[in-house]
């Protein structure tokens, strides 16, 4: 027998995991054999969507060494998910480590495979999957989880609708802690809605229409024929009875002969740790570590550009991304943020289009290089174009509600009315602010599909600022007169109250268009015919641009 290795920090390897650790050759096989399994569980369900990245799987032994990477103190582990790659992060936690780890990869895969759930529902079916256990060779879900059980036979609980608002920045909901009344709550609904005896049998009735992006509580009464108030009384019932079913589930074996286990050098480690603190936005951190490490492969050059960028030195950043793609990178990223850089530089169309298409071409899985491109097709008018490159971005990441907005837009000029009301309605399920979701209300209301009211989600994993919607700080209202064009920047001349208001428009497709009629609308160049707007913009005056501030929404009256 091969003696094992011990704790150094190791590289282990199966078919679609790699895990680093420094918790030993033992613990490191059994758990990535174990991420083996339930990944194929999900990946019989819902196929080949539940994991179109890569993952990487962090297990520390050691709450110091873990403490860099946690959002909180009490955090024992946690998904990140990253324009290339997906994270798992886990502190180990003895026999609770597997538990720990299924949750996040339910999360993974929710993130991938879903528009964005009630967090209730979230919640409780990543600790209902969290019991996957393996007995005699046999693979079973569903066994009670006591802490929760206890919890839920001595405290008072939530009411349908305080259990239906919690949100992720409320204070019951406790990421780290599985023991609040919340999860237990949740867990023991989801519980019942998988393997009760009434409910079990119309749980895929349910996942459909939430697929098909219907509002939560109307898909749970069409499901289960009973209002959600209904179910949550009746899972009192379900509770004190204590007769938690547990299945079992077939799944291939997974043979231990596919896993590959070596000593990880420490840059290797140390660029991997780097990785995922930059994914983190923990950019000085990553920076100390890369600092060690020789600068002569495209990886750390391209870490290094990416810790530039995050304190804002452009010029740094262009020279490392640069050399990262003279020496032969294979990521898209260095592509990507370079076509980004020079966008907001004024790079002719052509030469950001090129570098955008590299990023994509080298990662067809790059959710945000395949949306910016789908954003030029359609300011272009190749909207079938359009709609492949924006129907990529949605299949990897279908919780972004912009990416079913632009798409909902596309198939709208088509005259493809179906197909437009279903993006818009996802849209809608998955706006994580008040600008997306007003976006989806327009893109509803052009396609026929009146209005929805979803409660803005805070998203589940992090997004770089950079990608997300801004707010501005000022607002005017006059009459648009001229568009100055500079590549894909714009400048627009606007008078209000009698003053003439230059406004600069860095990136057309960023800012927020709140009116249906301007869900399509395409400026020209020069002199417009006088129409009424109302503008947000962030005050930022610009002496070279000769402008006063940046737009972020327009309204046309």
């Amino acid at each position: 027998m091969t003696p094992l290795l011990s704790a150094a920090w190791l590289w282990i390897a199966s078919p679609h995991f790699e895990l680093v650790t420094d918790a030993g050759e033992k613990k490191g096989r059994q758990l990535i054999a174990r991420m083996e399994q339930i990944r194929a569980v999900f990946s019989e369900s819902i196929g080949g969507r539940s994991q179109p990245l890569p993952v990487r799987l962090f297990l520390f032994r050691s709450e110091r060494e873990f403490r860099d990477y946690r959002p909180s103190s009490a955090t024992r582990g946690f998904f990140q998910s990253g324009p290339e790659r997906d994270h798992i992060v886990i502190l180990d936690a003895g026999e609770e480590t597997d538990r720990v780890a299924f949750h996040e990869y339910v999360h993974l895969v929710m993130n991938h495979s879903t528009a964005a759930l009630p967090l209730w529902l979230e919640e409780g079916t990543a600790e209902f999957y969290s019991t996957l256990s393996w007995r005699d060779g046999r693979l079973s879900v569903g066994s009670p989880i006591g802490n929760h059980v206890r919890v839920l036979l001595s405290q008072s609980w939530l009411t349908a609708a305080q259990l239906e608002a919690v949100t992720r920045s409320a204070g019951v909901y406790n990421e780290a802690s599985r023991a609040g009344l919340f999860y237990a709550q949740s867990w023991a609904l989801a519980h019942m809605l998988n393997m009760g005896a009434t409910y079990g049998k119309h749980m895929p009735r349910f996942a459909e229409l939430l697929d098909q992006a219907t509002p939560a509580p109307l898909a749970f009464e069409q499901a289960f024929g009973r209002p959600f108030e209904v179910a949550v009384s009746e899972l009192r019932g379900y509770v004190k009875e204590g007769s938690f079913r547990v299945a079992e589930i077939m799944t291939p074996p997974f043979s231990a002969g596919s896993v590959s286990v070596e000593r990880a050098p420490e840059e290797r480690v140390a660029l991997a740790q780097a990785d995922l603190l930059l994914t983190m936005n923990r950019a000085s951190l990553a920076e100390s570590k890369l600092k060690t490490l020789p600068p002569s492969s495209p990886e750390v050059q391209t870490a290094l550009g990416l810790a530039a960028l995050a304190r804002k030195d452009t010029g740094e950043a262009l020279e490392r991304l640069g050399k990262a793609m003279a020496l032969g990178s294979r990521s898209g990223v260095p592509y990507f943020e370079y076509a980004m850089l020079m966008r907001d530089a004024g790079a002719p169309p052509a030469e950001f289009r090129r570098y955008l298409a590299e990023a994509a071409g080298r990662n067809p899985n790059f959710a945000e290089a395949q949306f910016l491109l789908g954003l030029l097709h359609q300011q272009e008018g190749r909207h079938q174009e359009a709609i492949s490159a924006l129907s990529e971005a949605t299949r990897v990441l279908p919780r972004q509600s912009y990416f079913w907005h632009a798409l909902a837009v596309s198939h709208h000029t088509l005259g493809e009315a179906g197909n437009a009301r279903r993006a818009a309605r996802k849209a809608a399920e998955s706006a994580a602010s008040k600008q997306e979701l007003e976006m989806a209300q327009a893109a509803l209301q052009l396609a026929g599909s009146g209005t929805v009211e979803p409660a803005p989600r805070k998203p589940a994993v992090v997004v770089p600022d950079t990608w997300k919607p801004r707010g501005g700080d000022t607002r005017i209202s006059g009459v648009l007169e001229q568009i100055d064009c500079f590549g894909l920047s714009a400048r627009f001349h606007i008078r209000s109250n009698g003053a003439a208001v230059a406004l600069w428009v860095a990136r057309p497709g960023d800012v927020l268009l709140r009116t249906v009629s301007a869900i399509t609308f395409e400026f020209s160049c020069g002199p417009q015919r006088p129409r009424k707007v109302t503008v947000d913009y962030v005050a930022r005056p610009d002496a070279a641009r000769k402008t006063a501030g940046e737009i972020v929404a327009l309204e046309f009256q």
